[in-house]
């Protein structure tokens, strides 16, 4: 299996708007640790295995087919845990802060799924870039993938469901988040998501974070996890005792009479 990596240099930049510095495609497994203040931004396109990429500010799991960010000036790490490869683009300019704005791009909101799709567009492209074309060549790619990025035809305040509900599903985990964190870390104001989801969604935040909690609570205890506390650690409740409150109002049963009528069913049909 071939393992040396591909790094091409541009050196003909405008500065203009913006401008790319390298096209690479990383295919060694070691972690990639920035100790000092990066000097360019960096789209990465992971094409296969899983890792992560650590940031003073989050922690985000990465796979094949996410599009991730690092940024000019704050230092990162990219970690592997099963046979990660990536590519890369690295790149900075006046236009590189309007393009982050455009797609909800930050420090915190950093990693973009379902990008499989363009794999073998970046893997053709690099292997097509040379001395004359580089430029072109990675300019296009970094500003093609940019667009890929938007859903189409899809307006401002359905873009930011998706990113609620996604958000969500990564981190109802978190017995801190709620509606205000959440606000907070996508960069919105508080009132304006509660109306946007309220309208589009037909139910408050809170109800729909409570939803997916409790959702995923059958889930745990149908898999036989049936210690109540740890139940409620992994679906974001400090009190168990509140768990189990906020479980039966919406199930109809507490945890306890949930895991007894499991059991009870199963010896009802041996």
């Amino acid at each position: 299996m071939e393992t040396q990596n591909i790094c091409k240099f541009i050196s003909d930049r405008n500065e203009g708007r913006i401008y790319t510095t390298r096209f690479v495609f990383e295919k060694s497994e070691e972690c990639r640790t920035s100790s000092s203040l990066p000097a360019n931004n960096v789209m990465y396109l992971v094409v296969s295995g899983k890792g992560r990429v650590c940031t003073e500010a989050v922690t985000r799991e990465i796979s094949a087919g996410n599009v991730f960010f690092t940024f000019a000036q704050l230092p990162y790490k990219i970690e592997s845990t099963e046979n990660l490869r990536y590519m890369y683009i690295s790149f900075n300019g006046n236009r590189s802060e309007e393009l982050f704005s455009r797609f909800g791009i930050s420090p915190i909101h950093c990693v973009f799924d379902g990008h499989e799709g363009v794999v073998s567009f970046w893997k053709n492209a690099i292997a097509k870039a040379g001395e004359k074309n580089l430029d072109l060549i990675s300019e296009s790619v970094l500003l093609y993938t940019f667009g890929e990025m938007a859903p189409a035809d899809i307006g401002e305040e359905e873009h930011l469901i998706v990113t609620i509900r996604k958000y969500v599903e990564d981190n109802y985990t978190d017995c801190d988040l709620n509606l205000q964190t959440m606000a907070d870390n996508l960069g919105y104001s508080s009132k304006y998501i509660s109306r946007v989801f309220k309208d589009a969604m037909g139910v408050t935040f809170s109800s729909y974070l409570t939803n997916v909690r409790i959702q995923n609570a059958v889930f745990l205890l149908d898999q036989g996890v049936t210690a109540i506390k740890n139940v409620a650690l992994l679906t974001g409740y400090k009190d168990p005792f509140y768990f189990s409150s906020v479980f039966k109002n919406i199930v109809g049963m507490s945890p306890s009479e949930y895991i007894r009528g499991g059991k009870q069913s199963e010896s009802e049909s041996k």
